[in-house]
Parts: C-alpha cells; structure tokens; sequence
C-alpha cells in the first residue's frame, strides 16, 4: 500500500502580508516541521504542492514539487491535482505548511486508522475538524472532480460526501496551531521563547 505525504503550500497569505511558510521557527522554516513529520515516517512520495511565484523558495532534495497551473484555488483544487499527478498512490496523508507543532507521532498515529473501509481519516477536537492535516484515499477522487467541476472549494463539502473516520484530539491540542496573521505568529512565538 503506498502512502504519499503532501505539503499544501500554495496559499496566498493574504491575511498575513508575506508567505509565511518560510517564517523561521524553531530554527527551521515553518513548512519544513511538516516535511520532517512526513519524512520520519517514510511516507513516500512526498509532494510539495505550490505556486510558480512560490517555488524557488523551497530547497530540498527528494521532494517532488506541483506547481499548480491556476494557483490560488484552494486545498480541494490542490489534492484533485495531486491524486491526478500521483495515479499509482492509494492514501494521501495531507498537512498545510504553517503548522508549527505537526510531529512525527501525530502522524504515526494517525497512519493506525487506514482502513479500506474509510475514504478518509480526519482529526477532530470536540466539533471542530482539521481537514488539512488528515488522510485521503484515491477513493475519494470521483467526488473531488465532480465538486471542483461545480467549482465548489469546500473541504467539508466534501467530506460529508465521503465514507470518514474521525479521530478524536484534545481540544487544547498544539498539533492543530496554524499560522493565519501576524498576531498568530507573534502568539507562537512567545510560547516557543517561554518554551525555551
């Protein structure tokens, strides 16, 4: 069964004023805890699905780049890009590029829960859920295209069409921080320094 990991990182960071996920933390860019998550976890192939503007910006080896043809257009467009590219890969374990807390045994953990029986395996703290760091499977495809076809965008449209696991988190969870504006990142940081 192959399992590929996939960056999302072709946002516009609109509300932040600069592309946030190459924000240092931790002495690392942002994208890159997302990348080190996946890798730890041997998933194969990882994918880093960006812009053209974007592209020379990231800088590493045995990583595969799309670089979308209509950038901007949201996750749903973005992994309906993906699964097309990658026809040989069942299950795609998908995390944004701003999340400074993804880990390894986040998605250790989360690789436990595939099961024929699912089109996707998702987070969920108390009734929020966390579209962009859960689990596709190639199954899920035909309700993609058709949803991106009526140029609809919404991840959770998209699940409730979908056969999903739920995976329950504590909602205090830092695993699930994302960084949206300036105020997000100042947040992080502080807990980084007083972590440190």
């Amino acid at each position: 069964m192959k399992i590929a990991g996939v960056i999302l990182a072709g946002g516009q960071s609109s509300r932040y004023g600069e592309p946030k996920m190459f924000e240092l933390f931790a002495g690392q860019p942002l994208y890159k805890h997302s990348l080190i998550a996946l890798q730890k976890n041997k998933l194969e192939p990882v994918v880093i699905a960006t812009n053209a503007s974007l592209l020379k910006g990231f800088v590493d080896d045995k990583v595969q780049m799309i670089v979308e043809q209509q950038p901007h257009q949201g996750p749903l467009f973005a992994l309906h890009n993906i699964m097309t590219a990658f026809p040989d890969v069942e299950w795609f374990f998908v995390v944004a590029s701003d999340m400074p807390y993804m880990n390894a045994d986040f998605i250790r953990n989360m690789l436990d829960y595939i099961d024929d029986g699912f089109d996707a395996i998702v987070p969920k703290q108390a009734i929020r859920i966390q579209p962009l760091a859960a689990i596709y499977r190639r199954s899920a495809l035909p309700k993609m295209k058709l949803l991106t076809e009526q140029n609809k965008r919404s991840m959770q449209a998209l699940l409730e069409q979908l056969r999903v696991c739920y995976v329950s988190f504590e909602e205090n969870s830092p695993t699930f921080i994302n960084i949206n504006s300036q105020q997000d990142w100042s947040q992080t940081t502080k807990k980084e320094s007083d972590y440190e």
